[in-house]
């Protein structure tokens, strides 16, 4: 039903309309903290929901940003999945980009956590102690969003958009809908993403493969809340 539908309108119509639905979701319903309005009439005013726990978080995270956009992908728009970058691509390459990558994203994360705006968002789980054994837990769930994040925004939204609409247009739109959705969190942060979003976005392209820019994403995130937590500590 839902494919014959689609057939009525453009796949990149359809695979942007998911990605604009499953994000608002995200945003107001699976948020690991609460967004509020102020006004001097009112004062603070909660606008979202009592926020998730970050596992509760990361668990929606891949329903929202992976799975369901792959269902639509799949199953309505017909598209391969081994299309849409979740191969291993040019592996040889990503290799020496993971090598040089994944120590400039440890330094990233470094300078991050000494931002104040960076330290008020996170870590998600402020209750969490700098011991490598519960750290490497978490960072393993925080992985589901990372994954899941490159899942939409690299997989189905670059790849699925570049036939039809090339490649510098699709990598523009996964790069404005990501600073989008990167609106409630610390301002720094939202306008590093705008850069951010179009270099992945070619790295990911040149590589055929969303993986190796996961690892680099996460292992920003991750750097960044593991040197918060030990500086705290």
């Amino acid at each position: 039903m839902l494919r014959v539908v689609a057939r009525q309108m453009p796949r990149s119509t359809v695979l942007i309309l998911t990605s604009v639905l499953v994000l608002t979701v995200l945003y107001y319903f699976a948020r690991p903290d609460t967004i509020g309005v102020y006004s001097l009439e009112r004062g603070w005013r909660r606008v979202t929901p009592e926020g998730l726990t970050p596992i509760e978080h990361y668990l929606a995270s891949g329903v929202l940003l992976a799975a369901l956009p792959l269902i639509v992908a799949r199953f309505v728009c017909g598209i391969r999945l081994r299309d849409l970058g979740l191969g291993l691509g040019r592996w040889r390459e990503g290799l020496i980009w993971l090598v040089i990558g994944i120590p400039l994203a440890i330094v990233a994360g470094w300078f991050a956590s000494t931002q104040a705006p960076m330290r008020i968002v996170y870590p998600l789980d402020p209750m969490l102690a700098p011991r490598a054994g519960p750290f490497a837990t978490y960072a393993m769930w925080a992985l589901l969003y990372y994954a899941g994040w490159e899942v939409l925004f690299r997989g189905v939204l670059l790849f699925g958009l570049s036939r039809p609409l090339g490649t510098g247009n699709a990598n523009v739109i996964q790069t404005a809908l990501s600073v989008v959705a990167h609106f409630g969190r610390a301002f720094n942060e939202t306008f590093s993403a705008i850069p951010a979003g179009l270099v992945f976005g070619l790295i990911t392209y040149r590589l055929r493969s969303i993986w190796y820019v996961a690892l680099i994403h996460w292992t920003v995130g991750m750097s960044m809340e593991w040197f918060i937590l030990a500086g705290s500590g």
